[in-house]
C-alpha cells in the first residue's frame, strides 16, 4: 500500500484541514493517510483547545486512516525539534511521501526555491544562532539568515515548517517525496475573510461564543467538547512562580538566560495570563517561546530529562486511532518497523510515554477531581480508537 504522511494538530479541525486532506489524497494518489498528531499541548505553547480523544475522533471521521502520537516532549519545542521527530516517526512508518500547505504553493517551485539548503546548511545554522544571540526570535532569525544567504528566502510560517520537513528528509536521506499546495492563510492568522479560516481564528470564535458552523465540518463535536485555554492555568503558574526560587526554576527545560527572574518579576505585576505573557515578550523572547516555557514550568520538565530525550531518536510509536484501512497498512509494515508499535499503554517501559501521564494530569488540572481521574484512566485504556 502507498502511504502519505501528514503532521497535524487539529486545534481544532477547520475547513482548511479538510482541504489539506483532500489535496493530500489528490496530489499523492496514496492508498492510506498516516497522521502524526500532537498530544495534550501544541507546538505554539498552549493546551489543545479540545482533548486528544476528540481530535483523534475528528481525524478518523474526516479521512485520516492511521493516527499516531507526537509526544508532548517533542511537540512543545521549536519547529526544528517538532519537524525532526514528526518526520522520524513517519519515516519509521514507511510513508512514501508527505504533504503540507505552503505559501509557495507549487511543489516544483518549493523544491527549487529551497533545494540549496542542504549545501549551505552548516553556515545557515551558525548564522541563525548568531542572530538569535542578538535577540531575534527563531522565525525572524531564520528568515533573515536565508535572506543573507541570498539564495532563497522563507518569510512565512508554513514555508518555514516546510523547510524544516525538507531539511530532515535531506539530512537523513529519508526516502520520502514532498508535495505541497497553496495555503491562503497561515496558522496564526486571526482574520475572518471567508469560510476558510485558520485554527487561531476558529479558536477565537469559539472563545467568544460565536457561530463556527461556516468554518468547520465538526461544529457539533467542537461545541460539545470541553474547552481548555492557557488562561485557565494562570493561578497555577502564579503559585508555582511565587513559591519556587529562581535557582529551582533554572532546573526546568527552556528556563535559562535569566528568563526565570523576568517571570518572577512580571507574574507579581500581572492579573491574567495574557497580561503576563505580554509583559514578558520582547525581541529576545517571542510569544511562542514564552508560552512554551510556561508549559514546561507547569509540566515541571527537568532539563536533564529533556536533554537526554532530545538527543535520542524515538524509541516507540504509539497508535492513537485507526480504521480498517489503517489497520491493514499496519499489518503490512509492522515487521519492517524498527521500534515497537504500541497498541497498549506501556508507560513504565518508556520514560517519554510516562511523561504523557504527567502531561495528562496537568492538562486536566483545572477540572473537577472526577474528571481528572476519568481522563487519566483513559490514557491507559482508550487508545487506539478504532473506527
Amino acid at each position: 500500500m502507498k502511504a502519505v504522511g501528514i503532521v497535524i494538530e487539529y486545534n481544532p479541525f477547520t475547513n482548511g484541514h479538510k482541504y489539506h486532506l483532500e489535496k493530500t489524497k489528490e496530489l499523492t494518489n496514496a492508498d492510506v493517510v498516516v497522521g502524526v498528531m500532537s498530544s495534550f499541548f501544541v507546538q505554539r505553547g498552549e493546551p489543545s483547545i479540545i482533548s486528544k480523544e476528540e481530535r483523534v475522533k475528528m481525524a478518523l471521521d474526516m479521512g485520516v486512516d492511521l493516527l499516531v502520537e507526537l509526544p508532548t516532549i517533542y511537540t512543545v519545542e521549536s519547529s526544528d525539534f517538532f519537524c525532526k521527530y514528526a518526520l522520524s516517526i513517519l519515516n519509521k512508518l514507511k510513508v512514501d511521501s508527505i504533504c503540507f500547505g505552503s505559501e509557495t504553493g507549487d511543489t516544483k517551485e518549493f523544491l527549487e526555491k529551497y533545494s540549496e539548503t542542504q549545501i549551505v546548511q552548516p553556515h545557515l545554522d551558525f548564522l541563525v544562532s548568531d542572530l538569535m544571540d542578538e535577540g531575534m526570535s527563531y522565525p525572524s532569525a531564520m528568515s533573515k539568515a536565508l535572506a543573507i544567504m541570498d539564495s532563497f528566502r522563507a518569510e512565512t510560517p508554513n514555508d518555514i515548517l516546510g523547510l524544516g520537513y525538507l531539511k530532515e528528509i535531506k539530512n537523513n536521506n529519508y526516502p520520502i517525496d514532498i508535495f505541497t499546495y497553496k495555503r491562503e492563510n497561515n496558522y496564526n492568522d486571526e482574520n475572518i475573510n471567508d469560510n476558510s479560516v485558520s485554527a487561531s481564528a476558529l479558536r477565537k470564535l469559539i472563545k467568544d461564543n460565536k457561530d463556527i458552523s461556516a468554518y468547520t465540518p465538526c461544529t457539533q463535536e467542537i461545541n460539545n467538547a470541553r474547552k481548555h485555554y492557557l488562561e485557565d492555568y494562570f493561578d497555577i503558574l502564579k503559585y508555582k512562580l511565587l513559591t519556587t526560587s529562581s535557582e529551582e526554576l533554572t532546573s526546568i527545560h527552556l528556563v535559562n538566560e535569566g528568563i526565570e527572574n523576568l517571570f518572577i518579576k512580571k507574574i507579581i505585576e500581572s492579573s491574567s495570563m495574557e497580561e503576563f505573557i505580554n509583559k514578558c515578550v520582547s525581541k529576545r523572547y517571542t510569544f511562542a517561546r514564552i508560552k512554551r516555557t510556561i508549559i514546561h514550568i507547569l509540566l515541571n520538565t527537568k532539563k536533564e530529562f529533556a536533554k537526554e530525550v532530545l538527543n535520542k531518536d524515538v524509541t516507540y510509536i504509539r497508535i492513537l486511532g485507526t480504521n480498517k484501512k489503517g489497520q491493514e497498512y499496519l499489518n503490512e509494515i509492522r515487521k519492517e518497523v524498527e521500534v515497537p508499535i504500541l497498541s497498549k499503554f506501556r508507560g513504565n517501559a518508556y520514560p517519554v510515554l510516562q511523561f504523557e501521564k504527567q502531561a495528562n494530569l496537568v492538562y486536566n488540572i483545572a477540572l473537577s477531581q472526577n474528571v481528572i481521574n476519568e481522563e487519566y484512566n483513559k490514557e491507559h485504556y482508550l487508545y487506539p480508537i478504532r473506527k
